[in-house]
């Protein structure tokens, strides 16, 4: 795992426990930063990924109560925060982290999560053995699972293009959730939920919107204040975007010196963005770099892309080529926006989910065995793609958890079932954390959902491992804490501008942005997958494809594969990019992490 720590490797064990860490130096470069790191007897050892943004106000209340510090780093914090207070030291860390520390006194692992999962924590348990990683492939080279896989896992792959935690995509291998701990002692583990979203109906006088967007605005300045913090230069991605423009304009107000930002932009023009993230960068006059991406360019990354996907995904492409160019300019932080859609909601399907949600209510009065016959006889009918999934909604959905899962979807169940023919395991249940969330309104529900799913187990993971290949730490402060508890305080009504989509974060950031940037549509960044695969990746795509090739992964009905392939080439709306990057990606992760 060198490329997510370059800088040091440092290795500690005892009788019952070995501990590594590779190093990217942020606080504190000197030595006396290096992990394993161990408290003043040598009783507790750890080792920490990650940044605790307000380590310097707990190191001063620590020293007042008499700790003494070896070193200026966060992690020296943690483990004095834990002699204090053990496992409650989790709920005054602000910051983002995966650690474990050992207890020699009492031969106990305990380790933890960030609250939203911004940094990955996989772990293997079976009889007197524990392992624990950064990454699952580290796990996979210790030889200590089997590479045997996790066919409910695969098939929730297959459905929705990555991997819903806790499950991996490795029999026996899981990923500690967020916003949890465990503890391994005797043979024994307990995993426990230290923190969750406060749900419940504000009481009290109601807030004004001139309150809320006061409120917004001073939390947000302190989240990025404090993601300043390091021995190191810390640069921003810049889209052009309302959510990355806010961000690199309050990095800008707290620094001395302009703020190096960076931006990809394309020949295509439907793609392209740079009229915006020019004009955002001139406006706040920071040191900007365009990272210009053709064709060739993203051909020749396609394996250094897929060989740095810890698991398989259909997202990352895009984070791996940007923190690629910003590594080159020995930068090791950068800022990004990713977060701000899922609590301003920023999403189309903020609008649209809910009036579908609306108009299918009426069929709650069919019992669901009937609509399951129903959709059994019509299904023949529906012979495009689209047509099926209009009818899956009609007959299938009853709940907006429904409706949002449904959009998510890459394969329909049907379309996984003839991908995985020998496949019999069910794929996991749609999670929404078990959280009871009626009584919130519909926007929040749909905000808690993007949390939990979209977010935690595709773009955070994936924003985690294309910018650690490249040894760049990603800091999001869009999910401060505390910022995220108080959007959902805030009615969902209040959220949905009629205009511009989030209308409070513009309001509360107004005087930072030109106008023209405020009040712009949403426009992801994305790749034109769509042209490139059926151009310079064509061949490529062919190769991965053949009948040959794929009779190494025999679960995977190479006919079915195939069909995709030739329909997708043919500009039919039975499938899009995502769905052949979805094929490729698990091919290339089969072929690297199982087959070799």
């Amino acid at each position: 795992m060198g490329h997510r720590g370059p800088d040091s490797t440092g290795i500690w064990r005892d009788d019952l426990v070995c501990l590594g860490h590779t190093r990217l130096s942020i606080i504190d470069i000197s030595e006396a930063g290096r992990q394993p790191m161990s408290n003043e007897d040598g009783t507790l050892w750890i080792t920490f990924n990650g940044e605790i943004y307000n380590f310097e106000v707990l190191r001063k209340d620590l020293e007042i109560r008499g700790h003494r510090f070896k070193s200026r780093t966060d992690t020296e914090v943690i483990l004095h925060l834990y002699e204090e207070r053990k496992e409650k030291c989790l709920d005054i860390l602000r910051g983002m982290f995966a650690f474990a520390i050992w207890d020699k006194k009492e031969n106990k692992l305990f380790a933890a999560r960030d609250r939203f999962g911004i940094k990955p924590f996989f772990y293997f348990f079976k009889g007197d053995r524990f392992v624990f990683s950064s990454e699952l492939r580290a796990m996979l080279v210790s030889g200590v699972p089997k590479r045997e896989i996790n066919t409910r896992a695969l098939k929730n792959y297959f459905t929705y293009g990555s991997v819903e935690a806790p499950e991996t995509l490795i029999k026996e291998v899981f990923q500690l959730l967020p916003a949890h701990y465990l503890i391994f002692q005797g043979n024994t583990l307990k995993i426990e939920r230290y923190w969750k979203l406060n749900l419940s109906k504000a009481r009290g006088p109601a807030e004004t919107e001139s309150e809320q967007i006061s409120d917004i605005r001073g939390i947000l300045d302190e989240a990025v204040r404090m993601r300043l913090v390091g021995d190191v230069p810390v640069g921003a991605f810049l889209s052009g975007g309302v959510d990355s423009s806010v961000i690199t304009a309050l990095m800008q107000k707290h620094s001395q010196r302009p703020v190096k930002t960076f931006s990809v932009i394309f020949e295509e023009k439907e793609y392209d963005e740079r009229r915006f993230s020019r004009k955002i960068a001139k406006a706040l006059k920071t040191d900007h770099t365009e990272i210009l991406l053709k064709e060739k360019d993203i051909l020749g990354e396609i394996p250094s892309i897929f060989d740095s996907m810890d698991q398989p995904s259909i997202d990352g492409f895009n984070t791996f080529i940007i923190s690629k160019a910003v590594k080159k300019t020995y930068l090791k932080v950068a800022l990004s926006g990713l977060g701000g859609d899922e609590i301003f909601a920023g999403y189309t399907s903020f609008r649209i989910l809910p009036i579908a949600a609306f108009a299918l209510k009426p069929m709650r009065i069919f019992p669901q065995r009937l609509r399951d016959k129903l959709f059994k006889l019509l299904r023949p009918l529906a012979r495009l793609r689209c047509g099926l999934k209009l009818l899956f909604a009609v007959l299938k959905c009853t709940r907006l958890e429904d409706l949002y899962f449904l959009k998510r979807m890459v394969f329909l169940p049907d379309e996984v079932n003839q991908l995985l023919p020998e496949v019999r395991d069910k794929k996991t249940e749609d999670r929404t954390d078990a959280d009871d969330v009626k009584h919130i309104d519909i926007v929040n529900q749909l905000s808690l959902l993007e949390l939990k799913s979209y977010l935690q187990n595709m773009l955070l993971q994936d924003t985690d491992r294309m910018s650690m290949a490249n040894s760049l730490e990603v800091r999001v402060p869009y999910l401060d804490h505390f910022l995220v508890e108080k959007m959902f305080k805030i009615p969902g009504k209040a959220k949905l501008g009629k205009d511009f989509p989030k209308r409070l974060l513009v309001k509360a950031t107004k005087d930072l942005l030109p106008e023209e940037i405020q009040k712009r549509l949403k426009m992801g960044f994305v790749f034109p997958f769509e042209r490139w695969l059926k151009g310079e990746l064509r061949y490529y795509c062919e190769e991965k494809f053949s009948k040959d090739n794929l009779k190494n992964i025999a679960f995977l009905d190479s006919g079915k594969v195939n069909k995709i392939w030739v329909d997708f080439l043919r500009g039919s709306r039975l499938y899009n990019y995502s769905s052949i990057l979805c094929l490729l990606s698990f091919i290339n992760w089969y072929e690297k992490n199982i087959l070799t």
